[in-house]
This record gives structure tokens, sequence and C-alpha cells, in this order.
């Protein structure tokens, strides 16, 4: 079964020559990990290299991050979501695909576990495996002009705990809603997955180039998420925060105060971090099913049950 419905996100990933396998050195067993993929990765006569995440994605840290992966034709991320979030941070200037392999609990952006490597990256070398485009998001703050970009999301809440914010929400220059919560999240497709979840959000196809704007624990006001397409805008403004503003976070990897009456303008970007997807990998709706138990332990398919009854 191929990995993912056809889709317009979706490419065939020519077969790489060289690979960079990326880990943080804090997680448990991701040396070692990182360790087995090189000696698979150079049996199967690829070049490949190990790159030890930085603590810090600040400029220095994103320049030396892409010296080490220069001339790289696929990053290979060991660990959890986390991971594979801030390697999208670290590489965003280099359009390298990204193959995540999951160490951690639960992940949506890892679709390898460590008994598959070895077929995996066979599949990868032997050209049957898919690339795959995932939208980010661009955000601007009001006092700042500098651009960030998330591939998961843009969350603008409180700065301390106890007590409410009030936020504005505005759509196209049209004022929806004030936001009396922890906070508003502004999620992609991708990020529909993590933080909006659990704050009550959908679960969206990652390859849509939508986003969500979810609140979280609101007060008195509207808990719905909110669907947009790729051609609208969000500005999220600090209405009343708590005595020094809110904080506003990028794909939960770094922060920053937003004073009261500031805002930050959230849209989908025109960059995307690229997927490699294994043909063997199960389709998104069934890593989901999985992963949050929605099936019973014991389900059998229809297919499997009448090859048990053979």
């Amino acid at each position: 079964m191929p990995a993912e419905s056809s889709d317009k996100s979706k490419a065939l990933f020519a077969p790489p020559s060289a690979v960079s396998i990326c880990y943080p050195v804090n997680m448990p067993d991701a040396a070692r990990t990182s360790e087995n993929l090189v000696s698979i990765a150079r049996s199967l006569e690829l070049s490949a290299d190990q790159v030890i995440l930085p603590q810090d994605l600040d400029s220095q840290s994103r320049t030396s991050f892409q010296e080490d992966i220069a001339g790289t034709d696929l990053l290979i991320c060991v660990g959890g979501d986390g991971t594979v979030l801030k390697v999208s941070q670290l590489a965003l200037e280099s359009n390298i695909p990204i193959l995540g392999i999951r160490l951690g609990r639960l992940g949506f952006l890892t679709d390898v576990i460590e008994q598959e490597i070895r077929n995996a990256i066979i599949e990868v070398v032997e050209g049957n495996s898919s690339l795959f485009e995932r939208a980010l998001i661009s955000a601007t703050l009001s006092d700042q002009s500098e651009t960030q970009y998330a591939l998961n999301d843009v969350v603008l809440g409180r700065d301390s705990i106890g007590g409410t914010i009030s936020i504005l929400a505005e759509i196209n220059d049209t004022l929806i809603a004030e936001y009396r919560a922890d906070g508003v999240i502004v999620a992609t497709a991708t990020g529909s997955t993590g933080y909006s979840l659990s704050a009550g959000g959908p679960i969206l196809n990652p390859f849509e180039r939508s986003m969500l704007v979810t609140p979280v624990a609101p007060h008195l006001t509207g808990s719905n998420s909110i669907v947009l397409s790729d051609h609208d805008s969000v500005v999220l403004t600090v209405a009343r925060g708590m005595d020094s503003g809110a904080l506003v976070s990028f794909d939960g990897m770094f922060q920053t105060h937003l004073p009261n009456n500031s805002s930050v303008t959230v849209q989908i970007s025109e960059k995307t971090v690229e997927f490699v997807v294994p043909e063997s990998s199960p389709d998104f709706y069934s890593k989901v099913a999985e992963r949050l138990g929605w099936l019973r332990p014991d389900y059998m398919r229809h297919e499997q049950n009448q090859d048990k009854l053979k």
C-alpha cells in the first residue's frame, strides 16, 4: 500500500548519495542509533556523517549547522517530533528533505521506528520512497521586522500561571473574537496533531495548506476551532495581558515577550519543509488511529480475520 494518497504535494524521492544523521545529545539511545544508521548507510555505499544538534537556535548555531550539512541530500532525524521541529528550524534555508526516526513514545513527524531502520533506508536507496511537502506558517510581530517560521504552530499565551489574558483575533481584517483564555494557537495542518489537538482542535491531513485557530482553555467565550485557507491571514492582539504582556512561542522551540496592545500576524508561508516517506510506511490515518488509540487492542482487519480462518 502506498505511504500516502496521491496528492499535489507528493513526488518521488530520488535516491540520495549523501546523508546526515542528526540527533540530540541529551536523548538516551540517540547516539547509539545514530552510529547504527551511519553503519547501515555506509554499507549501502552512501556517504554518511553524524551531526549533534545544538541546544540553541541562535544565528551562530544555525550557521554552524548549515555548514555541517553542506552537500547532504537527506537529513535523517533520530529522536521524536521535537527533534524534527528543531532540524526544520535549523535547516530552514537549505531545502534538504527530512526522514524521521522515532525513539519517543508518540510521533507524527517520525515515520520509522528503530526496528524498521534498515529496511526503510534500503527503500530510500532503491528509490521506493516519496517526497511530501508540508506547509510552514510565517509570523511577524508588530514591534519587530524579522519574520519567524513554524512547522507546527505559533502560540500566544499568558506568561505566568494564574489568570487569563484577553486576545483579539482578526481574520483578513475582520474582528471575529475576543478570547479570554490561557492563550490562542495558530497551527498548520501538521500542527493539528500537536498542542491544538490537546486543546480540542480537529485533525487535518498534514499535507494540506490550511491553518487552525484554537483557543486554549477559554473562559466564557467560544471554544470552537476555525479552519482557514492558505489565503487567509490571522492577527492576534494582546488586549489585556499580564503586567508584562504575554508570550509568543514558535514551535515550542523559542519564545519572546509581546507587550500589551502589541500583535502577531500569522499566515501560510511560501516556504515548505519536505519529508521523505518510505513506501512501506502506513498512511496518515492509520498512524492517527494507532497512536491515539482509536481501535481496540484486539481489533483485526477483515482481511486478517479471513487469513486466520484459512
